[in-house]
């Protein structure tokens, strides 16, 4: 993956629990992270089923966040965010994502804010890839970047 979005979710171990593990890696044009933060299955099996939307207006991208309240700023942990990148129909993918733990200043220690170029057919298998990720039939959803 020269660049792109890579997602590997963790259910947690008990059955009555909605919580898992988020392992998120992005690999941008100059830069590239990895992190994760617990999340419900359900949310990402919707953002996962938002990627099918077309077109994605520029007033309306897809957008999902994961962190501490009141998720924004400093508070994310982890962000995604589609929007048209230009006229021919290519998408700009950006991904925030910062340190689980705060350095003890509550400030993260570690982040990276990063954007690539993705298209519609990449998104569609990326939303795919999600159902199938939350539905335990692969280990990682991938969204390749141009």
């Amino acid at each position: 993956m020269k660049t792109g979005l890579a997602l590997r979710y963790r259910f947690s171990g008990d059955p009555n629990d909605d919580f898992g593990w988020l392992d998120v890696k992005v690999e941008g044009d100059q830069f590239s992270g990895k992190g994760g933060f617990w999340v419900q299955w359900q949310d990402v099996k919707e953002f996962g089923e938002r990627l099918a939307t077309y077109p994605i207006l520029p007033d309306a991208p897809i957008e999902v966040s994961w962190g501490y309240e009141p998720w924004e700023g400093d508070s994310l942990v982890v962000s995604v965010k589609i929007a048209p990148a230009d006229k021919r129909g290519n998408l700009a993918v950006h991904v925030w994502l910062r340190d689980y733990t705060e350095n003890g200043e509550g400030q993260p220690s570690n982040c990276v804010r990063t954007t690539f170029k993705a298209n519609y057919p990449e998104l569609e298998s990326f939303g795919h890839s999600i159902a199938r990720l939350i539905d335990g039939k692969v280990e990682e959803a991938v969204l390749v970047g141009l």
